[in-house]
């Protein structure tokens, strides 16, 4: 199957990325966690001989080349820097881990299954939730009957017995997916922060100053509203933080601040105590990327749309914590898939019912035919206005317009490859309109894609790091 070149998108230039450790940055902290997650997974530990760290991350599910973009970025990135690097799977999140829609050719028409490779507890994250059945995830695939599928069906080859959640059954996943264009990269959980002394302590802070920081994180939002982020709930007594409260195998529910009482408590939305035993307060999008680019990397990569979002949460960090975070960038990527199937726009539409109804009345001139018939038809139409305005001119030139009509009909019912060919564009001009939205996609799992493609995705960005092997 052939595919297009990517197109990539880095912002701001690789040439002006630089990392500097900030000391106040605790990721050390996190190295047993990953160290003994990556024991139980198989997955790579970090580089110990590093001090600064790159990090990206994403939802655990099967993303699309866009994702693999930062990862390559950050491999190479690291390579260049010398730094560590950091996979941040957001497994506080409620998505769909294990939603796939492959595209497929029926005839000419490209259409689209979904399947779900395996049931999940909607609302419930998936870092707080059981891993899937590897035997129903495999089933499931093979039912898909598609030549595309065959990377997704290998990575899911001798899982680990070690995965707690379905988070974790995802990251040993991608990790296996990504690992021939992003190499062998370390994984963390959002998850992991819950318990670290630095996280605690901004946790503390958000319940003791909670209106401040609702009111401040709203201001910043308000700031930037192509971000579209939501603002906070801000009572006199009830306040909302970008927090959740989840607990296993339960929905996540969002976290409020009671303030009635002199000593101020987490609450949910209906004023129930929180149990802080029972339930874990994980970051929201803003207060996540706050934590991880203020006390944990030393540059954090982004998709377009963290690169929007995370202005907001820069100018909230600022005026409430009175901190400035580490850089950040932006990687992404447009990587299309070839289905062999055509694909028309509406021009080449219009162009091919044209033809079609040109055709049947010039096959002579288009074909260059010779002969009795198209004589005939050249005769008929040199003198067909030979009497218009004489008396029986009229019922003349009409039986000429009939003869005519007949020559063409017998032209066309001689020379049937011409017209099944027009017809057959059409068909396929109508059938490539359809096509079109379909065909436009990037956002395919990546591990639907031929390994060209993606290697030459790794190239591509690999044309910015000088020196660096792409």
């Amino acid at each position: 199957m052939t595919h297009s070149p990517p197109s990539v998108r880095v912002e701001p230039a690789i040439s002006a990325w630089s990392v500097k450790k900030n000391p106040q940055h605790a990721h050390v902290a996190l190295i047993d966690r990953i160290n003994t997650r990556a024991k139980r997974l198989g997955t790579a530990t970090p580089n110990s001989s590093a001090t600064a760290l790159i990090a990206t991350g994403h939802q655990a599910q099967l993303w699309h080349p866009g994702i693999l973009a930062k990862d390559i970025a950050l491999s190479l990135a690291a390579q260049r820097l010398g730094t560590q690097r950091l996979h941040l799977i957001v497994d506080q999140d409620a998505n769909e881990a294990w939603r796939l829609e492959v595209p497929f050719v029926d005839g000419d028409e490209l259409k689209i299954k979904t399947v779900l490779l395996a049931e999940q507890k909607t609302g419930v994250p998936t870092g707080f939730q059981p891993p899937a059945d590897v035997s129903l995830l495999q089933e499931r695939l093979a039912g898909l009957d598609s030549q595309l599928t065959g990377a997704l069906e290998r990575a899911l080859n001798k899982l680990p017995g070690g995965c707690e959640s379905l988070a974790e059954q995802i990251a040993v996943v991608l990790t296996r997916l990504k690992k021939p264009y992003a190499g062998d990269v370390p994984v963390m959980m959002v998850s992991d922060l819950a318990g670290l002394d630095v996280y605690e302590t901004i946790v503390s802070r958000m319940l003791a100053d909670a209106h401040q920081c609702a009111i401040l994180y709203n201001r910043a939002v308000a700031e930037f509203p192509l971000a579209g982020m939501t603002p906070m709930v801000v009572g006199r007594e009830l306040v909302e933080l970008p927090l959740w409260a989840v607990a296993w195998n339960e929905s996540r529910q969002r976290v409020f601040v009671d303030l009635a009482d002199s000593a101020p408590m987490f609450v949910y939305d209906d004023g129930e105590p929180i149990d802080r035993e029972a339930v874990t307060l994980l970051p929201r999008a803003l207060m996540l990327t706050a934590v991880m680019r203020g006390y944990v990397c030393d540059l954090f990569i982004h998709g377009t749309g963290g690169l929007v979002y995370d202005r907001v949460t820069e100018a909230w960090w600022r005026a409430w914590a009175g901190e400035t975070l580490s850089p950040m960038a932006g990687v992404t990527a447009d990587v299309f898939l070839d289905l062999g199937a055509p694909v028309a726009d509406r021009a080449e539409l219009d162009r091919a019912v044209w033809w079609m109804h040109h055709l049947p009345h010039n096959l002579d001139r288009v074909l260059g035919l010779e002969g009795e018939a198209v004589q005939r038809k050249r005769n008929l139409l040199e003198h067909m206005d030979d009497d218009r305005g004489q008396a029986g001119g009229r019922g003349r030139r009409r039986a000429a317009f009939g003869e005519l009509h007949q020559i063409n009909r017998e032209l066309a019912e001689q020379n049937p490859d011409a017209m099944a060919l027009a017809k057959r564009e059409l068909h396929l001009a109508r059938a490539g309109v359809k096509n079109a939205r379909i065909a436009r996609r990037r956002d395919w799992c990546f591990a639907l894609y031929p390994p060209d493609s993606l290697h030459s995705l790794r190239r591509a960005l690999a044309g910015g790091w000088p020196g660096v092997a792409g």
